[in-house]
């Protein structure tokens, strides 16, 4: 059928004209949309994303436990890496409080990554990070910036599964909630 023939076809209603309806919000990045949702679907979008930043923290130490140690070079005393402490932490930034003395158990070894005494591989430290942020945001109320959690999250990934990871987190947070329209965000 042609173009032509198409648009004057007759499907059962009189004439017909192709739609061109676009949503607005496909022509959105994700860091749009992601900056359009209300602050309880960031939290959630957040949560995602920490979630699947933790299992490459877990990946890291598993097996590593006894080689997780650093020496401070300020006083030179010798740490242990709490393995835990992400998973704590985000267990904690879930429930909206500090459960296991996160903020104490964080103090010590993101001291020591800023004053290059502990180092990880980029992904496991952005994991590191972004879990810490998530915590302190939201079970400490702590003013971080959503953007950053959200950076550190995807860049423990592959640049390029960055924009379908965080779409699929928006997606997922807008399906599982759609109704509640106090949620909703602004509308453009």
């Amino acid at each position: 059928m042609t173009a032509d023939a198409f648009r004057t076809a007759d499907f059962g209603g009189g004439a017909c004209r192709p739609s061109l309806h676009v949503s607005l919000e496909s022509l959105m990045t994700p860091r749009q949309r992601f900056s359009q949702l209300g602050a309880d679907h960031r939290r959630q979008v957040h949560l995602s994303l920490c979630e699947e930043a933790l299992p490459t923290w877990i990946d890291y130490v598993q097996g590593k436990r006894a080689r997780l140690r650093y020496r401070d070079s300020v006083v030179g005393i010798r740490h242990h890496v709490d393995v835990e402490l992400p998973t704590d932490a985000l267990r904690s930034a879930r429930a909206g409080t500090d459960l296991a003395d996160i903020a104490g158990r964080y103090l010590e070894p993101i001291t020591a990554l800023q004053d290059d005494d502990l180092a990880f591989p980029d992904p496991v430290e952005f994991a590191f990070y972004a879990i810490y942020n998530c915590f302190r945001k939201y079970a400490r109320g702590d003013d971080i910036p959503d953007w950053l959690i959200v950076n550190q999250a995807l860049s423990v990934h592959d640049d390029r599964e960055a924009v379908s990871r965080l779409t699929r987190a928006i997606d997922e947070v807008r399906r599982t909630t759609s109704g509640n329209a106090e949620d909703a965000g602004p509308i453009r």
